[in-house]
């Protein structure tokens, strides 16, 4: 037998999140991010070295056994020599060229080989974006957006791919970055940038937009684009909240006029793409591509018939488009997978759990049906974390390490926040329901395996999920299939047989300021020190 072609695919570590994937012979072993095993959010400027561990450890081969080792960025000075052209005055550039030089040169020094190897390949971020959804989303051809703070030479590359070919139309500089504007909005709110953005795209339905105040786009061009002369002398006219501060309607108009800037650059990106190219297809991926209510108004404009959007979408996703990038490039193929749902992490025996549960000294019990108890449970209005099978992959928890809840129930949404989550009583959950489903409960439906798409709610079924829907009347759905995960679409399909209503509130399963659960002992941990009812975690149940 021909010897298997074994690819690592790796976040840099000058990336604000960082992650690794597995390819072997075009198919995906493993993916996930660093975060979840070190305890930290993003993992900011690590090297993935605990998640590197466990893709080599699932696929049972060491480093040695790598064929080809993909780093998602160019090297330090390609990298940096984008943002000299269109030449910058100096004053605007050399600190910050020279801080991220000696970031980058910091990061090739993280490695647990020499950059030098033979086998690491130095990619470009945004073609590593690009690659992560074109190649894995199944479409012959599509427009492609990638758009992030700064991804080395650039914050954004716009262009179209059909079968291996990528045609970059627009490069969006680093100057001009629609994520760092975003970010810079949001630390002006008082949320933590490069962390809190979704918190920004949640308040924004809180105010009212005022485009006036953004008189630092160019709206004139096929693309829009941001002076950031202007940007910046317009941040520091803002009075810029302190955390834990009082958030006024200003703050909310704010949030409101930064999200409908960016829906508008979307819309507008997408329009000239799909005369560009004459495809109305999309696939998205990089940071921006996370904010799921720019998502839902491009889905249903009419310049995007269809639409693909990678689920790890932040600087994590460019392991796996690394790995991608460098298959293609290798093989002349693309990948024999496409990337349909996310759960491509960590997973766990009942003998490893049990042999937990006992160390634990805590009082459980298995049950047989476990997708029927947990479907009572919640019909009574109880608070459940749910583990089980392989972690998610990205920031949407998607029913595998997810925190449950009745979204019909009166104050549900407020006890969720308060009691379990910690966080701000204003922040949205997000309904589960089964693929089939999505019709009975939103407009427009759409396949949505990844929650990652806004929807309008359908006012005569706002009361069966109401926890679940936002107060602009719209919902981040996930639509489960049964092949995808039987054991949550189960679940769904019992709490429908004893309720009438097939939708799940569905959170991620962790408190503010900590990543997703990895482990049985994260759970155990989580499920103790909040308000949590339950725990299921694999056959076993656990009541407070």
């Amino acid at each position: 037998m021909p010897k298997p072609l074994y690819i690592l695919g790796l976040s840099h570590p000058y990336s604000w999140n960082t992650a690794a994937a597995l390819l072997k012979d075009g198919q995906l072993i493993a993916f996930a991010e660093e975060e979840r095993f070190l305890r930290l959010k993003h993992a900011p400027r690590s090297f993935p070295q605990k998640s590197m561990e466990y893709c080599l450890r699932t696929a049972g081969i060491e480093l040695e056994d790598i064929d080809s080792i993909a780093i998602g960025m160019e090297n330090w000075w390609q990298a940096i020599l984008p943002n000299f052209w269109p030449l910058q005055p100096l004053r605007f550039t050399y600190g910050k060229i020279q801080r991220t030089v000696q970031e980058i040169r910091r990061g090739n020094e993280l490695f647990p080989f020499s950059p030098h190897d033979k086998r690491v390949h130095f990619l470009n971020h945004h073609l590593c974006h690009i690659a992560s959804s074109f190649y894995l989303s199944g479409f012959p051809k599509a427009n492609v957006i990638s758009l992030d703070g700064a991804g080395g030479g650039e914050s954004g590359m716009l262009g179209w791919g059909e079968g291996l070919d990528l045609t970059i139309r627009q490069r969006v500089t680093n100057a001009g970055s629609w994520g760092a504007l975003y970010e810079r909005m949001t630390k002006a709110l008082g949320f933590r940038p490069h962390s809190h953005e979704g918190k920004t795209m949640g308040l924004a339905a809180f105010g009212t937009p005022k485009p006036e105040l953004f008189n630092f786009i160019d709206w004139s061009t096929p693309v829009p684009q941001i002076d950031h002369t202007k940007r910046n002398r317009f941040l520091r006219s803002l009075v810029h909240r302190k955390p834990g501060e009082e958030l006024t309607q200003q703050h909310k108009d704010l949030a409101a006029t930064v999200q409908d800037a960016l829906e508008r650059a979307l819309l507008q990106m997408a329009k000239f793409l799909a005369k560009e190219s004459g495809c109305k297809t999309l696939c998205m991926a990089g940071g921006v591509a996370l904010n799921c209510s720019a998502n839902g108004k491009l889905l249903q404009s009419e310049y995007v018939d269809d639409i693909y959007i990678q689920p790890a979408s932040s600087d994590a996703g460019v392991a796996l488009g690394a790995a991608v990038l460098q298959h293609v490039h290798m093989t002349s193929k693309r990948p024999g997978f496409l990337f349909d749902h996310a759960y491509w992490g960590p997973e766990y025996t009942n003998d490893e759990i049990e042999k937990v549960l006992k160390e634990s000294k805590m009082p459980y019990k298995k049950v047989e049906n476990v997708e029927e108890v947990t479907a009572g449970l919640l019909a009574d209005g109880k608070i459940i974390g749910w583990f089980q099978g392989r972690m998610e992959v990205g920031p949407r928890a998607l029913g595998n390490r997810s925190i449950l809840a009745d979204p019909s129930v009166k104050g549900i949404k407020d006890k969720v926040n308060a009691e379990v989550k910690h966080r701000e009583m204003w922040r949205p959950f997000a309904p589960s329901m089964r693929h089939e489903d999505i019709g009975l409960y939103v407009e427009g439906p759409h396949q949505s395996p990844f929650m990652i798409l806004a929807f309008e709610a359908k006012k005569d079924k706002v009361k069966e999920f109401a926890a679940a829907v936002h107060i602009d009347n719209t919902a981040r759905v996930q639509g489960v299939t049964e092949e995808a995960n039987p054991r949550y679409y189960k679940l769904i399909s019992e709490f429908k047989k004893k309720t009438g209503r097939g939708v799940i509130l569905n959170t991620s399963f962790n408190v503010a300021e900590e990543p997703l659960v990895c482990s049985p002992r994260d759970a155990l941990r989580t499920f103790y020190c909040c308000g949590l009812d339950a725990l299921v975690i694999g056959d076993f149940l656990l009541q407070k």
